[in-house]
């Protein structure tokens, strides 16, 4: 159902506070793209209804519902699909408490879901719940052979002060074997694991390999524009840092704190 992509905490190994981040983790300020929630759903096309039970989830595609059919236990994929579809609704809209009630209940009737395990893990995230996320991903990464959550993966190895392993399950992440953003944030997360380990010039170095210079700036470039800011100025290097914080402004001046934070250097 989804790739949580954007997520990853900022370089100082704090989660934001909002969608970005996992809900409730801290009230520090850091880059958050605008809300996109459709942009978290790996199939965005709706199908077309074709039976009772994807009425009651028109907004799963008709894969996700085949891969909830065929692992589901006997008798139950009717109700799975609609719960599912209930659970992956309440993410959308952040109930993530729902979206876990609804999850673990959709878990109970196919423990074998990649997309179970995976919308659960990543509301157990949301909510900070570390070694939940772990075990749910976990999961998601042995039944799909998926890449895709590495980086929410290794961010939550990364709040349970393991950067040593976060580091590993992002130096997975394999360029042209995911979606650039995915790539972008498994960055931004090595990053975060390398200064928790006090390299700050190996994170850097880390970030600055990558195009920071598209011809279009999305969302993953301003966040990894705003965490490589905040390690130059963690750093010493405050020019670079100014400049940096002046273009997350100017390109996403109302969601974030980088006016203030160049205004400071």
């Amino acid at each position: 159902m989804a790739a949580d992509r954007g997520r990853a905490r900022s370089g100082d190994g704090k989660p934001r506070p909002d969608r970005s981040g996992p809900r409730g983790a801290g009230d520090r300020k850091g880059y958050q793209g605008k809300p996109k929630p459709e942009r978290d759903r790996r199939d965005r096309g709706a199908p077309r209804d074709e039976s009772p039970s994807t009425r009651e989830s028109a907004h799963l595609s008709k894969a996700i519902v085949g891969e909830l059919q065929a692992t589901a236990r006997p008798g139950k994929a009717e109700d799975l699909v609609k719960v599912f579809g209930q659970a992956a609704q309440a993410f959308l809209e952040e109930d993530y408490a729902e979206a876990i009630r609804l999850g673990e209940q959709s878990k109970q009737m196919a423990l074998r879901s990649a997309s179970v395990r995976e919308v659960l893990g990543l509301a157990y995230y949301r909510t900070a719940q570390w070694s939940e996320t772990v075990r749910e991903i976990s999961t998601f990464r042995r039944i799909a052979g998926s890449q895709e959550q590495n980086h929410v993966l290794a961010d939550a190895y990364r709040a349970l002060k393991k950067p040593d392993k976060a580091l590993d399950l992002v130096d997975m992440v394999e360029k042209g074997k995911v979606d650039e953003q995915v790539f972008f944030e498994a960055q931004i997360v090595a990053a975060g694991a390398l200064a928790d380990m006090g390299e700050l010039d190996r994170a850097i170095a880390r970030l600055e390999g990558l195009d920071l210079r598209p011809p279009v700036a999305r969302d993953h470039h301003l966040r990894t524009w705003y965490v490589l800011a905040d390690l130059l100025e963690r750093r010493g290097r405050y020019t670079q840092a100014k400049e940096l914080f002046e273009a997350v402004a100017g390109a996403d001046p109302e969601v974030t704190d980088a006016p203030e934070r160049a205004a400071r250097l």
